[in-house]
């Protein structure tokens, strides 16, 4: 014997339907529109206004939230925290990356070092009179001073000096 309820839910669901493809929304943190500048003002943040791509997914990473900042800030301090992970590498970076040097906003050193072109400072110095990317760079402010490549590979490899 059949319940009524299932038969009557059997008769709604019976009717023909069609799957269609939509497009996928893509976050606002992975659009090249605001991937860009927060890349520059990543590198305008490196030693030289220059930063090997290690240097970039770690300033990229640590940006993300106050306590990556401030593992970051305790890994600078020589207090390791072995029971944290450290650094995220993230491949909507190097999509970033690829762009920038293909619009002229980045020049590449050697292999992996990328420099700030004379329109991508100009772009920087706009970005920091601007209210825009505050909470990125508030968090960059408390890293205080250039992060070094030789920094960058310390804590990386979360090594004491």
């Amino acid at each position: 014997m059949s319940d009524p309820i299932y038969s009557d839910l059997e008769a709604l669901l019976d009717v023909p339907f069609q799957f269609e493809r939509r497009p996928d929304p893509v976050p606002a943190s992975l659009r090249p529109e605001r991937r860009i500048p927060l890349l520059l003002l990543l590198v305008a943040k490196s030693h030289g206004a220059g930063a090997s791509w290690k240097g970039l997914q770690l300033l990229s990473w640590a940006v993300r939230s106050d306590a990556n900042i401030d593992l970051i800030i305790s890994l600078r301090t020589n207090n390791d925290l072995p029971d944290r992970a450290l650094v995220r590498f993230e491949p909507a970076l190097d999509r970033a990356i690829d762009l920038a040097v293909g619009l002229g906003l980045l020049e590449q050193k050697n292999k992996n070092v990328y420099k700030l072109t004379t329109t991508s400072k100009k772009v920087v110095s706009e970005i920091e009179k601007s209210d825009a990317f505050e909470v990125e760079r508030a968090r960059l402010d408390r890293l205080g001073g250039k992060v070094t490549q030789k920094e960058v590979a310390r804590l990386l490899e979360w090594r004491r000096r």
